[in-house]
């Protein structure tokens, strides 16, 4: 509850800077004020400037769960109309209310002024990606994020989402020689391509594992669509099946950081140098890296030992070492509840301080935080071959085992669903009526959306302008 009084807040001052005067920070009484403004001239406010167990196969608990699930069925998307859909609004206790009408996308409903509204874009479609939000686009947290949230006005509103086509591609898949063996690599160029962007996996993931996460494959839409070159490979230990330093996990190994007793970064020079061989790309084209958990803290050691232009880490803290050294711009982007034990509420704070200490010596850093959110009942329909009955079904049967509270947000993560679903098979008939796939990544999904240790393409845009601009 703390944390989000504490959002509730941000919001409000990001809201209270759109005035066309500039007021001391929000109290009741300026929140009625504010209220004042949007009624008398709403004209006055404009411009803002406010503002994940990655697919790393599923957890020991969840796999084995999973397994013991028998269902091999499946079910085509249905064109079904895109239509606005409300979110179960808090209930208010008193004062004034508004709408808000969604278009081509999810939230509409009655809110009380003041309330912090979640928004989403409706699926976006094949070979297209997220575009941005029209109306009264000025209130939102992030106009370019597919999923947003605003602070209710004290008038009626209205936001349309709008998607935009992309030329289609496809990753190609090669097994290409590293220092000593072949590695899984999955690649794309496109022409004139202003970056070559690695993705990393977490632990006990694969190059393979990444590429079928649909969160990923958010990612991976719009960093093409802004002509960004992809590379996706995978730790030694993932190609070997093997522990290779002993430390019961099998994930990239970012020490030492040398680049040629170090296997991990020596396959991706090895990688590269291929691709420029080939003629795919110049070494004058600077790279990123982006990774995921141990895929996180390893894009920070990669980024510093090949001098990248950008390194972003998704839901670990990197390590002093590099925070205190490393002149190459970094971002974090964390998980406000995460569940993995080596990161949580310590490695939350510690990639703050971490960002704080790169800052500091004056190196570019940024740091977010991605907060839980409400389900709604098109989420699971981001698939496209889930349909919106399905996906409304699934969030009914997942509300009627408890899994939801009054305001829609999940109580607690996957793993615990999963468990559930094996104990009471007869509970989850929706859920067990899809493909293992489907499956998986309805899981995922609990989990972003409780803000768990996963990857998550909410904060998208966010990723890509730090990549293309940094901090200017």
């Amino acid at each position: 509850m703390g944390g989000l009084f504490i959002a509730q807040v941000i919001s409000l001052l990001n809201l209270q800077k759109q005035l066309i005067c500039n007021t001391n920070p929000i109290s009741p009484y300026f929140r009625s004020l504010i209220s004042l403004f949007y009624q008398l001239n709403p004209k006055l406010i404009y411009r803002s400037v406010s503002y994940i167990f990655e697919f790393m196969p599923i957890s020991k608990n969840l796999f084995i769960g999973l397994c013991m699930l028998i269902m091999v069925s499946g079910c085509n998307k249905q064109n079904d109309p895109v239509t606005t859909s409300p979110v179960t609004p808090t209930t208010p206790a008193s004062g004034d209310s508004a709408t808000l009408t969604v278009i081509n996308g999810y939230g509409s409903g009655k809110y009380k002024v003041g309330d912090t509204v979640h928004i989403w874009s409706a699926a976006i479609p094949t070979n297209s990606v997220f575009d941005t939000w029209s109306g009264y686009s000025n209130l939102l947290a992030n106009n370019g994020e597919w999923h947003n949230t605003l602070v209710m006005p004290a008038q009626n509103i209205s936001l349309t989402a709008s998607t935009k086509a992309v030329a289609a591609y496809t990753l190609v898949y090669e097994k290409i020689k590293g220092k000593n063996n072949l590695k899984n690599v999955y690649y794309y160029f496109p022409s004139g391509h202003k970056g070559i962007v690695c993705l990393l996996h977490g632990t006990s993931g694969s190059a393979q594992n990444l590429v079928t996460n649909f969160e990923w494959i958010q990612m991976i839409n719009e960093l093409v669509a802004d002509n960004f070159a992809i590379i996706v490979t995978e730790a030694e230990e993932v190609t070997l099946n093997t522990d290779i330093n002993g430390d019961g996990k099998i994930r990239w190994n970012p020490t030492p950081i040398d680049t040629v007793a170090n296997v991990d970064y020596a396959n991706i020079k090895a990688i590269s140098d291929t691709f420029y061989n080939r003629g795919y790309s110049t070494r004058s084209i600077p790279r990123y890296s982006v990774g995921m958990s141990d895929g996180g803290a390893f894009s920070a050691d990669l980024s510093y030992v090949y001098s990248f232009k950008t390194g972003i880490s998704y839901c670990a803290p990197s390590g002093t070492f590099i925070a205190t050294t490393a002149t190459t711009p970094f971002q974090y982007c964390m998980a406000k509840y995460d569940d993995n034990p080596n990161v949580g509420a310590q490695g939350n704070a510690d990639a703050l301080s971490n960002s704080q200490s790169f800052s500091s010596r004056g190196i570019c850093s940024k740091y977010f935080i991605h907060d839980h959110s409400p389900v709604y009942p098109e989420r699971f329909a981001r698939r496209q071959d889930i349909s919106i009955t399905v996906s409304t079904n699934l969030v009914n049967e997942l509300r009627k085992n408890n899994w939801l509270d009054s305001k829609n947000y999940f109580i607690n993560t996957s793993g615990f669903v999963s468990a559930d679903v094996q104990a009471k098979p007869a509970n989850y008939p929706v859920f067990l009526s899809l493909n293992l796939t489907q499956q998986v990544d309805v899981l995922n999904q609990i989990d972003v959306m409780y803000a768990a240790h996963q990857f998550y393409s909410d904060f998208n845009r966010t990723t890509i302008k730090f990549l293309d601009t940094q901090c200017q």
